[in-house]
């Protein structure tokens, strides 16, 4: 199958990449990090910057006309979410991806007017309400519970390793509304409004020093409106949600990113950290493996593309989500390893310190993409996927 972009989506790359890089300088970014945020922004910024994305078009370019979107086609929306991530930029998350797709796929038609329009102009954010603190990897087991009263529904539980609901204006959450039947089958999907009474966040510290979320509801009045799907249908509404979640986090513009910084160090740092002996690049042992990373890289890319066309031809893609999301996060734990060891000590620093290498980025980014191994279904939950639905494997 050819991958290869058309003139019109070559030029929409072109000019997304004119306007992150004209909008994120050097200067802008030194004024405007903030390590303790779970996207690396300061609140105030990201919210603005995801105005002025909207602004532009860049949001819904791919959602219908009808809903606010371009219209463009499915690729395009690859074409965003990699040069997004590789320009590092805010607003990059569930607000301006998976969960106006999920809308989209399972919203009634008030919930598309209302939502999308707002959401491709960046004026609401969304956060996810999936795991509890007892109900981690094994989704279906939650025991948040949303109780039926007449019009409303009462949600009551804790949420967890919700990240960006201290910024967030609604919250897409999972919640238990039959709790007799079996425990796929008695969960709902619902859209809170995060100005509702009886709700409480929390911030906890990660390693890699910024923070996420916990998110308590007590007694939370939601209105049977903001019902995503069918009462107790919401295991199908979560699956589909993942499955467009793990599409938009297989887009390849982190590794393209690892992989230049790492390059570029290799290029210019001494070999063995003395100045006349060359440079790290001209160890053949370093240029092999940069080379076998570069290619790895690539076949996330075109697992990625590949992916986008799937999904641009009205295929629902599943188990290929997986595959291209597992490939892009073992890439990205190569680099970070690869990272760490080809830079030596000054790679093993913190940001503070005044000897880390490349602004502290490499241990900075190890220590993030920890997350990969459970977040998003992590890498054993993943493989299971693409076993049991892509491969037709029994269950074990």
């Amino acid at each position: 199958m050819d991958f290869a972009l058309d003139a019109g989506q070559e030029a929409f790359r072109a000019e997304l990449c004119g306007f992150l890089s004209s909008e994120l300088s050097d200067e802008v970014r030194a004024s405007h990090r903030d390590p303790r945020e779970w996207d690396g922004w300061e609140a105030t910024f990201a919210g603005e910057f995801r105005r002025r994305l909207g602004a532009r078009g860049f949001i819904g370019a791919t959602w219908p006309v009808e809903y606010g979107g371009g219209g463009r086609d499915a690729r395009e929306r690859v074409i965003f979410a990699e040069e997004m991530e590789y320009h590092d930029a805010p607003a990059f998350d569930r607000s301006v991806t998976y969960v106006p797709d999920a809308i989209l796929q399972f919203g009634s038609e008030a919930q598309k007017r209302d939502f999308l329009p707002r959401l491709a102009r960046g004026e609401c954010t969304f956060f996810l309400g999936y795991s509890e603190p007892d109900a981690g990897s094994d989704l279906a087991s939650l025991q948040a519970r949303a109780e039926a009263r007449g019009d409303t529904f009462i949600v009551t539980g804790q949420k967890a390793y919700s990240s960006g609901a201290d910024r967030a204006d609604y919250g897409w959450v999972a919640a238990r509304t039959d709790p007799e039947a079996p425990k796929h089958r008695g969960i709902s999907l619902f859209i809170v409004d995060m100005a509702s009474p009886g709700i409480e966040i929390a911030r906890h510290e990660t390693t890699a020093g910024w923070e996420h979320h916990s998110v308590a509801f007590d007694s939370v009045e939601v209105p049977r409106s903001a019902l995503v799907g069918e009462l107790n249908g919401g295991w199908r509404v979560i699956m589909g949600a993942i499955d467009a979640e793990r599409a938009s986090l297989a887009a390849p513009g982190l590794l393209r990113a690892q992989l230049d910084r790492l390059t570029e160090h290799c290029r210019r740092a001494p070999a063995g950290g003395e100045a006349g002996g060359g440079v790290l690049l001209d160890d053949a042992a370093v240029a092999d493996r940069l080379a076998r990373l570069a290619i790895e890289a690539d076949a996330a890319q075109l697992i990625s593309y590949w992916v986008a066309s799937l999904i641009a031809a009205g295929e629902r893609p599943q188990h290929e989500t997986s595959l291209a999301l597992l490939v892009k996060r073992e890439t990205a734990r190569a680099l970070d390893v690869a990272a760490l060891e080809l830079l030596g000590a000054g790679g093993a620093l913190r940001p503070e310190a005044p000897a880390a290498a490349l602004g502290g980025s490499v241990l900075r980014e190890y220590l993030d993409h920890l997350y990969f191994h459970f977040a998003a279904g992590g890498f054993d939950i993943t493989r299971n996927v693409i076993a049991t639905r892509g491969l037709g494997l029994p269950r074990g």
